[in-house]
Protein backbone atom coordinates (compact mmCIF):
# COMPACT_ATOMS: atom_id res chain seq x y z
CA UNK A 1 0.00 0.00 0.00
CA UNK A 2 1.38 3.57 -0.97
CA UNK A 3 0.09 6.50 1.18
CA UNK A 4 0.75 10.26 1.51
CA UNK A 5 -0.13 13.03 3.55
CA UNK A 6 1.14 15.52 6.28
CA UNK A 7 3.20 14.04 9.35
CA UNK A 8 1.31 15.36 12.35
CA UNK A 9 2.55 13.45 15.28
CA UNK A 10 5.71 11.43 15.89
CA UNK A 11 6.26 8.74 18.84
CA UNK A 12 9.01 6.72 19.54
CA UNK A 13 8.47 3.75 22.11
CA UNK A 14 11.69 1.21 22.43
CA UNK A 15 12.82 0.39 19.30
CA UNK A 16 10.05 1.45 17.20
CA UNK A 17 8.77 4.93 15.78
CA UNK A 18 5.53 5.94 14.78
CA UNK A 19 3.86 8.82 13.04
CA UNK A 20 0.20 9.41 12.21
CA UNK A 21 -0.34 10.88 8.51
CA UNK A 22 -3.56 12.47 7.63
CA UNK A 23 -4.53 13.48 4.27
CA UNK A 24 -7.69 14.83 4.50
CA UNK A 25 -9.52 12.61 4.17
CA UNK A 26 -8.48 10.63 7.13
CA UNK A 27 -5.33 9.78 9.59
CA UNK A 28 -3.28 6.39 10.01
CA UNK A 29 -0.59 5.88 12.13
CA UNK A 30 2.45 4.58 10.23
CA UNK A 31 4.91 2.40 12.48
CA UNK A 32 8.75 2.10 11.89
CA UNK A 33 11.19 -0.32 13.12
CA UNK A 34 14.66 0.88 14.00
CA UNK A 35 16.02 -0.45 10.73
CA UNK A 36 13.88 1.33 8.57
CA UNK A 37 13.71 4.84 10.54
CA UNK A 38 17.29 4.95 10.63
CA UNK A 39 16.95 4.80 6.92
CA UNK A 40 14.60 7.59 6.16
CA UNK A 41 15.02 9.75 9.72
CA UNK A 42 16.04 12.23 7.70
CA UNK A 43 12.51 13.18 6.28
CA UNK A 44 10.72 12.21 9.30
CA UNK A 45 9.39 15.33 10.80
CA UNK A 46 6.66 17.25 11.83
CA UNK A 47 4.43 19.13 8.99
CA UNK A 48 6.68 17.04 6.36
CA UNK A 49 4.86 15.51 3.52
CA UNK A 50 5.71 12.10 2.85
CA UNK A 51 4.80 9.03 0.55
CA UNK A 52 5.21 5.77 2.77
CA UNK A 53 5.19 2.36 0.84
CA UNK A 54 4.38 -0.48 3.43
CA UNK A 55 2.68 -3.26 4.66
CA UNK A 56 -1.06 -2.47 5.78
CA UNK A 57 -2.81 -4.20 8.84
CA UNK A 58 -5.81 -4.09 11.06
CA UNK A 59 -4.13 -3.53 14.74
CA UNK A 60 -6.93 -5.18 17.29
CA UNK A 61 -5.09 -2.71 19.87
CA UNK A 62 -5.98 0.73 18.42
CA UNK A 63 -8.65 -0.80 16.71
CA UNK A 64 -8.06 0.66 13.67
CA UNK A 65 -5.67 0.26 10.52
CA UNK A 66 -1.96 0.65 10.61
CA UNK A 67 0.63 0.82 8.02
CA UNK A 68 4.35 -0.75 8.84
CA UNK A 69 6.61 1.29 6.53
CA UNK A 70 9.23 -0.46 4.68
CA UNK A 71 9.98 2.71 2.33
CA UNK A 72 9.39 6.49 2.57
CA UNK A 73 10.01 9.64 0.25
CA UNK A 74 9.06 13.02 0.89
CA UNK A 75 6.98 14.70 -1.72
CA UNK A 76 9.76 16.48 -3.99
CA UNK A 77 11.66 13.03 -4.57
CA UNK A 78 7.88 11.21 -5.17
CA UNK A 79 7.22 14.02 -7.93
CA UNK A 80 10.61 13.31 -9.67
CA UNK A 81 10.20 9.88 -9.83
CA UNK A 82 6.43 8.84 -10.43
CA UNK A 83 6.09 12.03 -12.70
CA UNK A 84 5.77 10.95 -16.27
CA UNK A 85 4.71 13.93 -18.26
CA UNK A 86 4.81 17.57 -17.31
CA UNK A 87 1.71 19.23 -19.56
CA UNK A 88 2.46 23.13 -20.10
CA UNK A 89 -0.95 25.06 -21.26
CA UNK A 90 0.09 27.99 -23.73
CA UNK A 91 -1.15 31.36 -22.28
CA UNK A 92 -3.75 32.67 -24.41
CA UNK A 93 -1.76 36.11 -24.91
CA UNK A 94 1.63 35.30 -24.21
CA UNK A 95 3.97 38.43 -22.65
CA UNK A 96 5.45 40.03 -25.49
CA UNK A 97 4.08 38.06 -27.88
CA UNK A 98 4.68 34.01 -29.12
CA UNK A 99 8.60 34.33 -30.00
CA UNK A 100 9.66 35.57 -26.51
CA UNK A 101 7.58 32.83 -24.87
CA UNK A 102 9.15 30.48 -26.50
CA UNK A 103 12.47 31.14 -25.71
CA UNK A 104 11.59 32.08 -22.27
CA UNK A 105 10.32 28.62 -21.82
CA UNK A 106 13.65 27.27 -23.08
CA UNK A 107 15.23 29.33 -20.65
CA UNK A 108 13.34 27.71 -18.21
CA UNK A 109 13.48 24.41 -19.29
CA UNK A 110 16.86 23.79 -20.55
CA UNK A 111 18.90 23.42 -16.59
CA UNK A 112 16.20 20.38 -15.70
CA UNK A 113 16.37 18.37 -18.82
CA UNK A 114 17.67 15.16 -19.29
CA UNK A 115 14.72 13.71 -16.32
CA UNK A 116 12.56 11.27 -16.95
CA UNK A 117 9.44 13.37 -17.37
CA UNK A 118 8.35 14.01 -21.25
CA UNK A 119 7.05 17.98 -21.71
CA UNK A 120 3.88 18.26 -23.70
CA UNK A 121 2.75 22.24 -24.54
CA UNK A 122 -1.19 22.47 -25.08
CA UNK A 123 -2.13 25.84 -27.55
CA UNK A 124 -5.96 26.63 -27.73
CA UNK A 125 -6.38 29.42 -30.27
CA UNK A 126 -9.61 30.99 -31.89
CA UNK A 127 -8.97 28.82 -34.67
CA UNK A 128 -6.97 26.27 -33.51
CA UNK A 129 -6.13 23.35 -30.99
CA UNK A 130 -2.36 21.15 -30.61
CA UNK A 131 -0.86 19.38 -28.65
CA UNK A 132 3.15 19.48 -29.18
CA UNK A 133 4.79 16.56 -27.17
CA UNK A 134 8.40 17.93 -27.15
CA UNK A 135 10.97 15.88 -28.00
CA UNK A 136 13.51 13.28 -26.25
CA UNK A 137 15.82 16.13 -25.27
CA UNK A 138 13.92 18.01 -23.46
CA UNK A 139 12.27 15.20 -21.14
CA UNK A 140 12.82 16.86 -17.62
CA UNK A 141 13.41 16.42 -14.07
CA UNK A 142 10.00 18.15 -12.45
CA UNK A 143 11.86 19.55 -9.36
CA UNK A 144 9.53 22.01 -7.41
CA UNK A 145 11.83 24.92 -8.41
CA UNK A 146 11.12 23.71 -12.08
CA UNK A 147 7.11 23.79 -11.48
CA UNK A 148 7.36 27.50 -9.53
CA UNK A 149 9.14 29.18 -12.67
CA UNK A 150 6.58 27.46 -14.89
CA UNK A 151 3.48 28.65 -13.02
CA UNK A 152 5.19 32.44 -12.58
CA UNK A 153 4.92 32.06 -16.63
CA UNK A 154 1.90 30.94 -17.91
CA UNK A 155 0.52 31.17 -13.90
CA UNK A 156 -0.28 27.66 -11.40
CA UNK A 157 -3.73 26.46 -13.48
CA UNK A 158 -1.44 26.46 -16.61
CA UNK A 159 1.11 23.90 -15.20
CA UNK A 160 -0.27 19.86 -14.72
CA UNK A 161 1.86 16.65 -13.78
CA UNK A 162 0.61 13.55 -15.16
CA UNK A 163 1.68 10.24 -13.26
CA UNK A 164 2.26 6.74 -14.08
CA UNK A 165 0.48 4.10 -12.70
CA UNK A 166 2.32 1.98 -9.88
CA UNK A 167 3.68 -1.10 -11.22
CA UNK A 168 4.16 -3.95 -8.54
CA UNK A 169 7.36 -5.47 -8.35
Amino acid sequence: MTLAGLVLEIRRRGGRTSFVLDDRSGRIEVTLFDDVYQQYRALIARDSILVVDGALRWDDFIEDWRLAAKRILDVDQAREQYARRLVIRWPREPQQGGARFVNVLEQTLRPYCRGRCSVAVRYTGSSATAAILLGEQWTVRPARELLERLGQIVGRDGVELHYAPRVET
